[in-house]
Protein backbone atom coordinates (compact mmCIF):
# COMPACT_ATOMS: atom_id res chain seq x y z
CA UNK A 1 0.00 0.00 0.00
CA UNK A 2 2.57 2.35 0.73
CA UNK A 3 3.80 2.09 -2.93
CA UNK A 4 0.38 3.00 -4.31
CA UNK A 5 1.30 6.44 -4.54
CA UNK A 6 4.80 6.33 -6.24
CA UNK A 7 3.82 3.76 -8.40
CA UNK A 8 0.70 6.12 -9.47
CA UNK A 9 2.53 8.99 -9.78
CA UNK A 10 5.48 7.39 -11.85
CA UNK A 11 3.17 7.02 -14.56
CA UNK A 12 2.32 10.72 -14.87
CA UNK A 13 4.66 11.61 -17.66
CA UNK A 14 2.85 9.15 -20.01
CA UNK A 15 -0.41 9.35 -18.82
CA UNK A 16 -0.34 13.64 -19.08
CA UNK A 17 1.13 12.94 -22.58
CA UNK A 18 -1.96 10.73 -23.37
CA UNK A 19 -4.12 13.19 -21.68
CA UNK A 20 -2.31 16.16 -24.55
CA UNK A 21 -3.18 14.01 -27.24
CA UNK A 22 -6.79 14.04 -26.37
CA UNK A 23 -9.58 17.30 -26.06
CA UNK A 24 -8.30 18.79 -23.24
CA UNK A 25 -7.61 18.10 -19.77
CA UNK A 26 -11.38 18.66 -18.40
CA UNK A 27 -12.59 15.09 -19.99
CA UNK A 28 -9.75 13.15 -17.96
CA UNK A 29 -10.83 15.34 -14.83
CA UNK A 30 -14.22 13.75 -15.29
CA UNK A 31 -12.99 10.36 -15.95
CA UNK A 32 -10.55 10.74 -13.02
CA UNK A 33 -13.22 11.81 -10.75
CA UNK A 34 -15.58 8.97 -11.99
CA UNK A 35 -12.24 6.32 -11.35
CA UNK A 36 -11.98 7.42 -7.89
CA UNK A 37 -15.77 6.91 -7.26
CA UNK A 38 -15.66 3.32 -8.59
CA UNK A 39 -12.98 2.30 -6.63
CA UNK A 40 -14.15 3.10 -3.39
CA UNK A 41 -17.95 1.89 -4.74
CA UNK A 42 -16.21 -1.29 -5.18
CA UNK A 43 -14.36 -1.10 -1.37
CA UNK A 44 -18.24 -1.81 -0.34
CA UNK A 45 -17.54 -5.59 -1.45
CA UNK A 46 -13.72 -6.02 -1.29
CA UNK A 47 -12.78 -9.33 0.48
CA UNK A 48 -8.90 -9.40 0.35
CA UNK A 49 -5.73 -7.68 1.39
CA UNK A 50 -5.18 -8.20 -2.62
CA UNK A 51 -8.19 -6.49 -3.49
CA UNK A 52 -7.99 -3.54 -1.00
CA UNK A 53 -4.46 -2.44 -1.92
CA UNK A 54 -5.42 -2.83 -5.86
CA UNK A 55 -8.48 -0.30 -5.63
CA UNK A 56 -6.60 2.16 -3.20
CA UNK A 57 -4.06 2.60 -6.42
CA UNK A 58 -6.38 2.91 -8.54
CA UNK A 59 -7.67 5.77 -6.12
CA UNK A 60 -4.34 7.24 -6.22
CA UNK A 61 -3.70 6.98 -10.18
CA UNK A 62 -5.54 10.14 -11.07
CA UNK A 63 -3.06 11.88 -8.84
CA UNK A 64 -0.42 11.36 -11.66
CA UNK A 65 -2.59 14.32 -13.71
CA UNK A 66 -4.14 16.17 -11.14
CA UNK A 67 -1.06 17.98 -10.07
CA UNK A 68 0.41 18.95 -13.21
CA UNK A 69 -3.52 19.92 -14.89
CA UNK A 70 -3.97 21.76 -11.29
CA UNK A 71 -0.36 23.49 -11.54
CA UNK A 72 -1.50 24.41 -15.25
CA UNK A 73 -5.02 26.02 -13.86
CA UNK A 74 -3.27 27.94 -11.18
CA UNK A 75 -0.64 29.27 -13.88
CA UNK A 76 -3.70 30.21 -16.13
CA UNK A 77 -5.61 32.41 -13.25
CA UNK A 78 -3.22 33.48 -10.57
CA UNK A 79 -0.63 36.01 -10.69
CA UNK A 80 3.42 35.53 -9.56
CA UNK A 81 2.85 37.29 -7.18
CA UNK A 82 -0.74 36.18 -5.44
CA UNK A 83 -0.25 32.09 -6.59
CA UNK A 84 1.84 31.15 -3.63
CA UNK A 85 -0.47 32.93 -0.99
CA UNK A 86 -3.78 31.49 -3.00
CA UNK A 87 -2.43 28.52 -3.16
CA UNK A 88 -1.28 28.64 0.78
CA UNK A 89 -4.83 29.51 2.24
CA UNK A 90 -6.06 26.37 0.07
CA UNK A 91 -3.41 24.28 2.01
CA UNK A 92 -5.05 25.57 5.33
CA UNK A 93 -8.28 24.70 3.95
CA UNK A 94 -7.20 21.33 3.08
CA UNK A 95 -5.14 20.41 6.34
CA UNK A 96 -7.77 21.27 8.13
CA UNK A 97 -10.47 19.85 6.70
CA UNK A 98 -8.19 17.01 6.67
CA UNK A 99 -7.31 16.73 10.65
CA UNK A 100 -11.15 17.20 11.60
CA UNK A 101 -11.99 14.43 9.13
CA UNK A 102 -9.48 11.76 10.29
CA UNK A 103 -10.28 12.50 14.07
CA UNK A 104 -13.83 11.48 12.78
CA UNK A 105 -12.94 8.66 10.94
CA UNK A 106 -10.63 7.37 14.05
CA UNK A 107 -14.15 7.67 16.37
CA UNK A 108 -15.96 6.19 13.73
CA UNK A 109 -14.05 3.06 14.07
CA UNK A 110 -13.18 2.90 17.12
CA UNK A 111 -16.98 1.80 17.28
CA UNK A 112 -16.65 -0.64 14.39
CA UNK A 113 -13.74 -1.13 12.41
CA UNK A 114 -15.57 -2.48 9.31
CA UNK A 115 -17.10 0.87 8.71
CA UNK A 116 -14.08 1.84 6.62
CA UNK A 117 -16.09 0.61 3.76
CA UNK A 118 -18.51 3.07 4.38
CA UNK A 119 -15.88 5.91 5.20
CA UNK A 120 -14.26 5.18 1.54
CA UNK A 121 -17.26 5.19 0.17
CA UNK A 122 -17.41 8.80 1.61
CA UNK A 123 -14.06 9.94 0.60
CA UNK A 124 -14.93 8.38 -3.19
CA UNK A 125 -17.82 10.73 -3.46
CA UNK A 126 -15.94 13.64 -2.02
CA UNK A 127 -12.83 12.54 -4.54
CA UNK A 128 -15.38 12.53 -7.26
CA UNK A 129 -16.52 15.99 -6.41
CA UNK A 130 -13.30 17.45 -6.27
CA UNK A 131 -11.99 16.38 -9.58
CA UNK A 132 -15.43 17.93 -11.30
CA UNK A 133 -15.27 20.79 -10.03
CA UNK A 134 -11.34 21.04 -11.11
CA UNK A 135 -12.67 20.45 -14.59
CA UNK A 136 -15.14 23.48 -14.16
CA UNK A 137 -12.49 26.14 -13.34
CA UNK A 138 -11.85 27.79 -17.14
CA UNK A 139 -8.10 28.00 -18.46
CA UNK A 140 -7.58 30.29 -21.09
CA UNK A 141 -4.28 29.42 -21.87
CA UNK A 142 -3.85 26.56 -24.63
CA UNK A 143 -1.76 23.34 -23.11
CA UNK A 144 1.46 22.12 -25.11
CA UNK A 145 0.62 19.97 -27.97
CA UNK A 146 1.18 16.13 -27.47
CA UNK A 147 4.43 14.42 -27.90
CA UNK A 148 6.07 11.56 -27.33
CA UNK A 149 6.86 11.48 -23.33
CA UNK A 150 10.21 9.76 -23.37
CA UNK A 151 11.52 12.48 -26.01
CA UNK A 152 9.81 15.35 -24.53
CA UNK A 153 11.21 14.42 -20.75
CA UNK A 154 14.33 14.44 -22.33
CA UNK A 155 14.85 17.42 -24.34
CA UNK A 156 13.72 19.10 -21.53
CA UNK A 157 16.10 17.95 -19.15
CA UNK A 158 18.62 18.55 -21.67
CA UNK A 159 17.46 22.38 -22.33
CA UNK A 160 16.16 23.95 -19.28
CA UNK A 161 18.78 23.76 -17.27
CA UNK A 162 17.60 25.25 -14.37
CA UNK A 163 14.44 23.25 -13.73
CA UNK A 164 17.00 19.88 -14.02
CA UNK A 165 19.23 22.04 -11.64
CA UNK A 166 15.68 22.12 -9.16
CA UNK A 167 14.62 18.42 -10.08
CA UNK A 168 17.87 17.02 -8.85
CA UNK A 169 18.61 19.04 -5.38
CA UNK A 170 14.64 18.09 -4.81
CA UNK A 171 15.93 14.88 -5.46
CA UNK A 172 18.11 14.35 -2.83
CA UNK A 173 15.99 15.93 -0.37
CA UNK A 174 13.06 13.84 -1.65
CA UNK A 175 15.00 10.38 -0.95
CA UNK A 176 16.06 12.06 2.79
CA UNK A 177 12.19 12.46 3.22
CA UNK A 178 10.90 8.63 2.12
CA UNK A 179 13.73 6.82 3.56
CA UNK A 180 12.34 7.66 7.09
CA UNK A 181 8.99 6.36 5.96
CA UNK A 182 9.07 2.78 7.29
CA UNK A 183 11.21 3.63 9.83
CA UNK A 184 9.42 6.56 11.92
CA UNK A 185 6.25 4.11 12.97
CA UNK A 186 8.48 1.74 14.36
CA UNK A 187 10.89 3.79 16.10
CA UNK A 188 7.76 5.68 18.11
CA UNK A 189 5.99 2.18 18.95
CA UNK A 190 9.45 0.05 19.46
CA UNK A 191 11.52 2.08 20.62
CA UNK A 192 9.92 5.65 22.22
CA UNK A 193 6.89 3.05 23.37
CA UNK A 194 4.56 5.43 22.77
CA UNK A 195 0.72 5.00 22.48
CA UNK A 196 -1.55 4.87 19.53
CA UNK A 197 -2.59 8.35 20.94
CA UNK A 198 0.20 9.48 21.71
CA UNK A 199 1.02 8.84 18.32
CA UNK A 200 -1.64 10.78 16.93
CA UNK A 201 -1.34 13.27 18.85
CA UNK A 202 2.05 14.08 17.50
CA UNK A 203 1.56 12.96 13.84
CA UNK A 204 -1.69 13.95 13.24
CA UNK A 205 -2.54 17.24 15.71
CA UNK A 206 0.72 18.49 15.97
CA UNK A 207 2.30 17.65 12.77
CA UNK A 208 -1.10 19.46 11.24
CA UNK A 209 -0.60 22.36 13.38
CA UNK A 210 2.16 24.22 11.46
CA UNK A 211 0.79 23.47 7.88
CA UNK A 212 -2.90 24.88 8.94
CA UNK A 213 -1.31 28.41 10.53
CA UNK A 214 1.89 29.02 8.38
CA UNK A 215 0.64 28.08 4.86
CA UNK A 216 -0.41 31.40 3.69
CA UNK A 217 2.63 33.04 5.22
CA UNK A 218 4.68 30.16 3.62
CA UNK A 219 3.17 30.56 0.34
CA UNK A 220 3.59 34.44 0.68
CA UNK A 221 7.35 33.87 1.19
CA UNK A 222 7.29 31.73 -2.50
CA UNK A 223 5.72 34.57 -4.18
CA UNK A 224 8.73 37.01 -3.12
CA UNK A 225 11.52 34.17 -3.36
CA UNK A 226 12.42 31.74 -6.80
CA UNK A 227 11.59 28.24 -5.91
CA UNK A 228 16.04 27.43 -5.00
CA UNK A 229 15.93 30.10 -2.29
CA UNK A 230 12.37 29.17 -0.60
CA UNK A 231 14.00 25.42 -0.37
CA UNK A 232 16.89 25.97 0.77
CA UNK A 233 15.10 27.57 3.59
CA UNK A 234 12.69 24.81 4.43
CA UNK A 235 15.09 21.91 3.56
CA UNK A 236 17.13 23.67 6.51
CA UNK A 237 14.37 23.89 8.22
CA UNK A 238 13.09 20.25 8.02
CA UNK A 239 17.34 18.91 8.63
CA UNK A 240 16.02 19.31 12.57
CA UNK A 241 13.21 16.78 12.25
CA UNK A 242 15.76 13.52 12.25
CA UNK A 243 17.98 15.02 14.60
CA UNK A 244 15.70 15.75 16.84
CA UNK A 245 13.55 12.73 16.92
CA UNK A 246 17.08 10.52 17.39
CA UNK A 247 17.47 12.97 20.35
CA UNK A 248 14.08 11.89 21.84
CA UNK A 249 15.92 8.06 21.91
CA UNK A 250 17.89 9.68 25.06
CA UNK A 251 16.27 12.68 26.26
CA UNK A 252 12.30 11.80 25.83
CA UNK A 253 9.00 11.89 24.22
CA UNK A 254 9.16 15.55 24.49
CA UNK A 255 11.64 16.01 21.68
CA UNK A 256 9.59 13.92 19.33
CA UNK A 257 6.51 16.57 20.16
CA UNK A 258 9.29 19.38 19.06
CA UNK A 259 9.97 17.01 16.60
CA UNK A 260 6.57 17.18 14.68
CA UNK A 261 6.24 21.36 15.64
CA UNK A 262 9.22 21.56 13.52
CA UNK A 263 8.35 19.11 10.87
CA UNK A 264 4.59 20.68 10.81
CA UNK A 265 6.18 24.30 9.75
CA UNK A 266 8.53 23.39 7.63
CA UNK A 267 6.31 21.35 5.41
CA UNK A 268 3.96 23.94 5.13
CA UNK A 269 6.76 25.76 3.11
CA UNK A 270 7.92 22.24 1.26
CA UNK A 271 4.21 21.28 -0.12
CA UNK A 272 4.22 25.12 -1.57
CA UNK A 273 7.64 24.72 -3.14
CA UNK A 274 6.62 20.78 -4.06
CA UNK A 275 3.43 21.72 -5.78
CA UNK A 276 4.49 25.64 -7.27
CA UNK A 277 8.01 25.22 -7.58
CA UNK A 278 8.38 24.05 -11.42
CA UNK A 279 5.76 26.74 -12.43
CA UNK A 280 8.72 28.84 -11.96
CA UNK A 281 10.57 27.39 -14.49
CA UNK A 282 7.70 26.61 -17.25
CA UNK A 283 7.10 28.46 -20.46
CA UNK A 284 3.38 29.49 -20.84
CA UNK A 285 1.03 26.76 -21.17
CA UNK A 286 4.28 23.70 -20.35
CA UNK A 287 3.45 23.82 -16.66
CA UNK A 288 1.61 20.34 -16.70
CA UNK A 289 4.73 18.80 -18.41
CA UNK A 290 6.93 20.03 -15.88
CA UNK A 291 5.07 18.68 -12.96
CA UNK A 292 4.34 15.49 -14.63
CA UNK A 293 8.20 15.19 -14.44
CA UNK A 294 8.28 16.48 -10.99
CA UNK A 295 5.59 13.69 -10.03
CA UNK A 296 7.27 10.80 -12.21
CA UNK A 297 10.13 11.36 -10.43
CA UNK A 298 8.56 11.44 -7.05
CA UNK A 299 7.49 7.89 -8.34
CA UNK A 300 11.08 7.24 -8.89
CA UNK A 301 12.25 7.59 -5.74
CA UNK A 302 9.30 6.22 -3.82
CA UNK A 303 10.16 2.96 -5.46
CA UNK A 304 13.84 2.66 -3.59
CA UNK A 305 14.21 5.17 -1.14
CA UNK A 306 12.12 3.99 2.10
CA UNK A 307 13.62 0.34 1.30
CA UNK A 308 17.15 2.25 1.78
CA UNK A 309 16.06 3.64 5.33
CA UNK A 310 14.60 0.10 6.18
CA UNK A 311 17.64 -1.65 5.02
CA UNK A 312 19.91 0.94 6.97
CA UNK A 313 17.88 0.69 10.25
CA UNK A 314 17.64 -3.15 10.21
CA UNK A 315 21.65 -3.43 9.59
CA UNK A 316 22.84 -0.78 11.73
CA UNK A 317 20.22 0.75 13.83
CA UNK A 318 18.11 3.45 13.89
CA UNK A 319 20.61 6.26 13.88
CA UNK A 320 21.59 5.26 10.92
CA UNK A 321 18.35 6.60 8.49
CA UNK A 322 17.94 9.57 10.70
CA UNK A 323 21.61 10.53 10.05
CA UNK A 324 21.34 9.72 6.28
CA UNK A 325 18.07 11.43 6.40
CA UNK A 326 19.85 14.71 7.95
CA UNK A 327 22.73 14.92 5.72
CA UNK A 328 19.91 14.26 2.55
CA UNK A 329 18.19 17.56 3.62
CA UNK A 330 21.56 19.86 4.47
CA UNK A 331 23.15 18.67 0.68
CA UNK A 332 19.68 19.40 -0.57
CA UNK A 333 19.85 22.95 1.52
CA UNK A 334 23.44 24.20 0.22
CA UNK A 335 22.80 22.59 -3.34
CA UNK A 336 19.46 25.08 -3.24
CA UNK A 337 21.15 27.59 -1.63
CA UNK A 338 24.12 28.10 -4.16
CA UNK A 339 21.46 27.48 -6.85
CA UNK A 340 19.58 30.58 -5.58
CA UNK A 341 22.72 32.92 -6.00
CA UNK A 342 23.49 32.12 -9.90
CA UNK A 343 19.53 31.92 -11.15
CA UNK A 344 18.96 34.18 -13.74
CA UNK A 345 15.85 36.39 -12.91
CA UNK A 346 12.61 35.95 -14.30
CA UNK A 347 10.04 38.50 -15.14
CA UNK A 348 6.82 37.86 -13.22
CA UNK A 349 4.01 36.49 -15.43
CA UNK A 350 0.57 38.59 -15.31
CA UNK A 351 -2.12 36.46 -16.50
CA UNK A 352 -5.50 37.90 -17.20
Amino acid sequence: MTLAFPVAVLLSVPITAYMQAGKGFRQFLVYSALLRLAAMVAMLFAKTPVQYIALIFLFYLPEAILGPTINYILAANYSDGIRGMRFGIANSVLYFSGLMTALCAGKILDVNQEFFRQIYFVVGALGAAGGIALALIPASQKAEPWQNPITKTIQILKQNREFRLFELNFFIYGIGFLLLTPVIPLYLVDVMKMSYTEISYARGFIGSLGLIAFSPFAGRIHDRLNPFDSSAKVFALISLFPILLFVGMFAGKQFVFLAYIVYSFAMAGISIVWNLGTIHFAARGEEISLQAIHLTLTGVRGIFAPLFGFLAMNFAGYWAPFLLSFLMFGISAILMAKASKKIAPVAPRYYP
